[in-house]
């Protein structure tokens, strides 16, 4: 990649990122419970502007994490078949994926694609630098004669130049120029890397170094969810944040029900409340010095009745034959909370998020009723982790590549899941004990457990070796207090002695 093909790889890039931003940013607030309020007339009082606030509850959130709480990576298989306990030590461990992992799973769920990268340690070859991006400020433009496959790759942030300042990373295109603020962008390819550098939003992009990154292909690994035929990856958010809104809506319009009219409303019709002389005409508010009193608009203000206290001591009662006094019922709410139940699991079925989620669905469940209530879910869990688990092999395949390790290019190598399936432990552990006592591997059947990770695994068949070793010591020494010791030698002294 030279100096020209590099700038036009980060014009490309930076109107890329510029292009997707509003609608990343709209999904990313629509998770965090950032949503639009519900329709309601312009110019609406105080108390209307409140309720609508108060109208939004974020479900997205719980639908989107429901699946990613599900996948938990604990390990990685060789080729082999068996368990890469070094690449778990120098690899995984140092580089925190086991924690960081389901940022990179949420953004998938979130945006369509969250992004590993991969580069070489110079302070400790042998453990390279796994890091987590974000698809905000990443952009991997797709080979258009495999859009499967990266041709180039760009990174950009900032760095604040004023070091009392902290540092931020935000998406040069979309914020004003700031004082102090250097822009900063990566282009790589399957080899080299150039560093762009920028002071203010309109100033011009300079190549300050670059170099070869070693590792034969883009140091970015895509995670990508709900990927069609040509590449392109689809948020599992934007079709519920329609539905979102909807809620939100019935929301606002209990609240509207239960603030106006959920108790019963008193009505007065024909009531006059203007205090009128012999002939009828109005009475008019006069000062001390008789002058009419007028309104903010100039106009003469009548004198008025009060209609009197409503109270369980008190009587009212109005001047007029035409006076009537009745009652309108009240608002029957649960019209509105079985619509909004409604709505609510059609979102919730949408996610294929199981009713137990709404906590109020579903209670004392057996183990077989979990089981088939999360197959949905359990669905959605396989597919994701076929897609993520995908480009975490790739992550620690590049990994080793970064090591520099003789023989670790291994396509075959598999991420071992950890068993996050909702189940009664009892069965679990029955299941066990009965493979176990058919001859079924221990170690196998271990990595069944619970929340078994592979160090775990190897501690259980330390502990099982050393209880062997124990159980045999024990029963050397019972066989050995059992066994009668020798008796005398019949050498022929016993008969020269009885001589």
């Amino acid at each position: 990649m030279d100096d020209r093909t590099a700038r036009r790889y980060l014009d490309i890039g930076l109107e890329r990122l510029k292009k997707q931003l509003p609608q990343w940013e709209r999904r990313q607030r629509y998770y965090e419970g950032i949503q639009d309020d519900p329709f309601a007339p312009e110019g609406v009082n105080a108390e209307y502007a409140s309720l609508q606030k108060q109208s939004i509850a974020n479900w997205l959130g719980i639908a989107m994490k429901a699946p990613v709480q599900r996948m938990r990576a604990d390990g990685i298989m060789g080729g082999d078949g068996k368990v890469d306990l070094e690449v778990w030590r120098n690899v995984i461990q140092p580089n925190h994926i086991d924690a960081r992992q389901q940022i990179v799973f949420l953004q998938g769920q979130i945006h369509g694609r969250g992004i590993w990268s991969v580069s070489k340690n110079p302070a400790n070859r042998d453990r390279p630098k796994i890091a987590v991006e974000n698809s905000k400020r990443v952009w991997i433009e797709p080979d258009p004669a495999d859009p499967f496959t990266g041709l180039f790759a760009v990174k950009t942030f900032s760095e604040e130049l004023n070091p009392t300042t902290t540092s931020s990373l935000i998406l040069p295109a979309s914020v004003s120029e700031t004082a102090g603020t250097l822009w900063v962008a990566y282009v790589y390819d399957d080899t080299n890397w150039r560093r762009f550098e920028r002071r203010g939003v309109t100033g011009d992009w300079t190549i300050v170094r670059g170099g070869d990154h070693g590792l034969g292909e883009l140091p970015f690994i895509a995670s990508d969810m709900n990927v069609d035929a040509d590449g392109i990856p689809h948020s599992a958010i934007e079709p519920l944040m329609p539905q979102q809104d909807a809620v939100n809506t019935i929301r606002f319009n209990t609240l509207l029900a239960m603030q106006f009219s959920a108790f019963r409303q008193r009505v007065f019709s024909g009531y006059d409340p203007v205090v009128r002389d012999s002939q009828g005409n109005a009475m008019i508010k006069r000062d001390s010095n008789g002058v009419p009193i007028l309104d903010g608009n100039g106009f003469e203000q009548p004198m008025l009745r009060s209609p009197g206290k409503i109270g369980v001591d008190r009587a009212l009662v109005f001047p007029g034959v035409d006076t009537k006094v009745y009652d309108l019922d009240e608002s029957n709410l649960q019209n509105y909370i079985s619509v909004y139940d409604d709505f609510l699991s059609s979102l919730f079925a949408t996610g294929q998020v199981p009713p137990q989620y709404l906590l109020t669905r579903m209670a004392n469940l057996s183990g077989d009723a979990l089981t088939g209530a999360e197959s949905t879910l359990k669905s959605l869990v396989a597919e994701m982790k076929r897609s993520a688990g995908e480009a975490l092999e790739s992550v620690v395949r590049l990994a080793n590549v970064a090591r520099g390790k003789v023989g670790k290019d291994d396509y075959s190598i598999e991420v071992i899941w950890g068993d996050t399936e909702a189940k009664s432990f009892a069965q679990i552990i029955d299941g066990v004990v009965k493979l176990i006592g058919q001859g079924f591997p221990k170690r196998a059947a271990f990595e069944m457990l619970p929340d078994a990770t592979p160090p775990k695994v190897d501690g259980w068949m330390e502990l099982v070796d050393q209880e062997r070793e124990q159980q045999n010591e024990v029963a050397m020494a019972a066989m050995a207090a059992l066994t009668p010791a020798p008796g005398p030698t019949d050498d022929g002294n016993a008969a020269n002695d009885g001589g």
